[in-house]
């Protein structure tokens, strides 16, 4: 594999009322690289965590590029009703233009995220990785795929549009790719827990 000699950078910056702030940086550090899919992070959480509130666009998944139908606004599902099974398994249940987003469990504990710009979310109980099978192109169906426990977060800047003006095939159009040299946002991360919780745990 080619070193690519990007750069890379990631500050945390922890408040004292407990928020975390992220701001992640990236810069191309030659030209002719490849053109990234999307440009954000991926948090993995632990089982529980189902109910997913945000306010951003909306209800059903939406893309950079295939979003003019969604309208932003106020919108709670659980995290296996955000995943929308193709014939074949690929990239599904994306929201763009999210400001905040809460992931809680059934006692109303969990996280709070508000992006310092709009971001591109998506949860789910596979990553990526799973729905992926690379050049091999498997015949492969929603039954091939195992939903897991854990809840995985894709809390993104920027993902590339889905371009097909042709239905198969065609690339987006230049201002759904992610050909710039340099990207970088920012996210505020807050622990959410109910008050109700709180007096049950003070009691016993």
């Amino acid at each position: 594999m080619n070193d690519i000699s990007s750069y890379y950078t990631i500050t945390y910056t922890v408040l004292p009322i407990g928020t975390v702030k992220v701001k992640a940086s990236w810069k191309a550090g030659k030209e002719d690289l490849p053109e990234m899919p999307r440009f954000g992070m991926q948090m993995r959480l632990p089982a529980g965590f189902e109910t997913f509130t945000y306010y951003g666009r909306g209800p059903w998944e939406n893309y950079s590029d295939r979003n003019t139908s969604s309208f932003i606004g106020i919108y709670s599902s659980t995290v296996v009703e955000q995943s929308f099974d193709y014939i074949r398994p690929q990239e599904n249940g994306n929201k763009t233009d999210v400001r905040c987003l809460r992931l809680t469990n059934d006692k109303g504990i969990g996280l709070q995220i508000r992006g310092m710009q709009p971001l591109s979310v998506k949860v789910s109980h596979n990553p990526a990785s799973d729905l992926d099978f690379g050049f091999t192109k498997k015949n492969t169906h929603p039954s091939d795929i195992t939903p897991r426990k854990d809840v995985f977060l894709n809390v993104d800047y920027l993902q590339r549009g889905l371009g097909g003006d042709n239905s198969w095939g065609a690339l987006p159009h230049e201002p759904y790719r992610l050909l710039a040299d340099t990207y970088q946002y920012g996210y505020e991360i807050n622990v959410l827990v109910d008050r109700l919780f709180i007096d049950e745990i003070s009691n016993q």
